[in-house]
């Protein structure tokens, strides 16, 4: 159901076939110059400056664009710091027409600036390969809020007709409210930058169907994985870090479905 890589994803995806996935989810190094260090073992992400990123990430971007087929998606996750460059480059890689959305993941916990407003998001871009993209939104429904009238009985436009609330809920809007991983959650791995499982299962829903190729070249702690086999996907899971696979196959072994 999976393939688990490691080493450099760039040969690897070149030696794919153009149009085989379904689905890209990308959560590359932000460009902070910075390492970090957790249960996973070091992680960097140091470039000299802006342009050198742009310059790492532009031949790997160009590959994911390949590799997608034509209602293929791609969702490129990063931070306030990179989100700029890299919106300048996929507009220039796919086409500004093909832009579908900027996700909003907002999360809580962690310190707060007396200097700054607290940062307490990541940024999700969304390109699709073409105009006839899979988009399910009918599976990220949510509940109408108690208090709305629409919920209770519906609106009635003026022409007279009613319009009944969705027994399933409400669409979706681009501002995702998920918790980072709980560090006493089972789903915990150590790794330093992990994704809950919540996050990259909306994305999988919205954007394949099942036995669709899901594609994470930098898979981390494998979330992206996990939830690709519970759903019923294909996948391949790509990561430079030999902790960082053994993380992931670990994870993969004891991956309970239902859980998700």
């Amino acid at each position: 159901m999976g393939r688990l890589h490691i080493g450099d994803n760039l040969p690897y995806m070149a030696a794919m076939p153009a149009g085989s996935v379904r689905l890209v989810y990308a959560d590359p190094p932000f460009g902070t110059n910075s390492a970090r260090i957790a249960t996973g073992g070091e992680y960097a992400d140091s470039w000299a400056d802006p342009e050198a990123y742009v310059a790492w990430l532009r031949p790997r971007v160009v590959e994911m664009r390949r590799l997608l087929a034509p209602d293929g998606t791609l969702y490129l996750h990063l931070d306030r710091r990179s989100v700029h460059h890299a919106r300048m480059l996929l507009d220039l890689v796919f086409g500004p027409h093909n832009f579908q959305n900027e996700i909003i993941w907002h999360y809580t916990g962690g310190g707060r600036g007396l200097r700054w407003f607290p940062h307490k998001h990541d940024n999700i871009l969304v390109y699709h390969k073409g105009p006839g993209y899979i988009f399910n939104a009918d599976a990220l429904r949510e509940p109408y809020a108690p208090t709305s009238g629409y919920a209770r009985g519906g609106i009635r436009a003026r022409s007279g007709k009613r319009y009944a609330p969705h027994p399933e809920g409400k669409l979706m809007d681009d501002v995702w409210h998920i918790p980072i991983v709980n560090p006493l959650s089972r789903e915990r791995t150590g790794y330093p930058t992990q994704k809950p499982e919540a996050l990259l299962r909306r994305i999988v829903l919205a954007s394949t169907d099942a036995g669709d190729l899901v594609l994470d070249p930098f898979c981390g702690s494998g979330t992206t994985a996990a939830v690709a086999q519970a759903l019923g996907r294909e996948w391949v899971a790509i990561d430079s870090s030999t902790s960082a696979i053994e993380i992931t196959r670990a994870r993969l072994m004891v991956a309970e479905p239902a859980s998700l």
